[in-house]
């Protein structure tokens, strides 16, 4: 099994995420590789969105809701974010 790209913390958003994108692809009877030309991505980086293994920038949620026709805030309808953790993340100080 490939190594995740998240954080502990981002796992459940990321799943959340990929559940409210597959519902909206297979409603608009999309295959990953037509969402992905249409939004202008590769088939593989769809299917790990979906799959909640990566966590997508705002600007690929974008142009994902464009591909789909649906408002962004249609397609994060149902988004759990209960997982979100109001702190700052931890980070190393170069020298």
């Amino acid at each position: 099994m490939p190594k995740k790209d998240l954080d502990s913390g981002d796992e459940l958003l990321a799943a959340s995420f990929g559940k409210c994108l597959a519902r909206h692809r297979e409603a608009a009877d999309m295959s990953l590789a037509a969402l992905g030309n249409a939004a202008g991505m590769g088939r593989a980086y769809v299917w790990r969105l979906e799959q909640g293994q990566i966590l997508p920038s705002l600007r690929n949620i974008a142009r994902l809701s464009v591909a789909l026709e649906v408002p962004v805030a249609r397609l994060v309808e149902g988004l759990d974010t209960s997982s979100i953790r109001l702190e700052n993340r931890a980070y190393e100080k170069e020298e």
